[in-house]
């Protein structure tokens, strides 16, 4: 039943999307061009969904896929396309990194570097060495 209601769910955001863009987009550029340059990204999507991957690299894939859709978009239309829409198109794609660098710092500030005071150990001179192990 997951693979049926995920099939209806694509199917359904890839006709919303290709209907909102039509009425976003000039005149020039109708519902019947607009289709089939996101039908692939909707297939994508709906298959990285189906693999499971994990929501991060889910997010990044389809902000990508995104962007390649909004340019296809730009070289197939007659007429210039607003530039509303190619910030539409990369703001995914900050926000996702901003957020991603954001995160990594938090990280890399709760992690501690060992004290430089500390001695290297020597572990072959150590009692706690393990006998059991040959030498190289």
């Amino acid at each position: 039943m997951r693979y049926v209601d995920g099939v209806v769910m694509f199917l359904s955001l890839w006709l919303l999307a290709s209907m909102v863009l039509d009425a976003v987009t000039p005149p020039e550029l109708n519902f019947y061009m607009i289709g089939p340059i996101i039908a692939p990204a909707a297939i994508i999507t709906g298959f990285l969904y189906w693999l499971r991957i994990p929501s991060r690299d889910f997010v990044l894939a389809s902000a990508a896929i995104w962007m390649v859709c909004e340019m296809t978009m730009e070289m197939v239309t007659p007429k210039p396309l607003s530039p509303l829409l190619a910030v539409a198109a990369v703001a995914p794609l900050l926000v996702a990194g901003i957020l991603l660098h954001v995160q990594h710092w938090r990280r890399s500030r709760g992690r501690l570097p060992p004290p430089a005071s500390a001695p290297p150990t020597n572990l072959s001179d150590s009692s706690h060495a393990m006998s059991s192990r040959r030498p190289f």
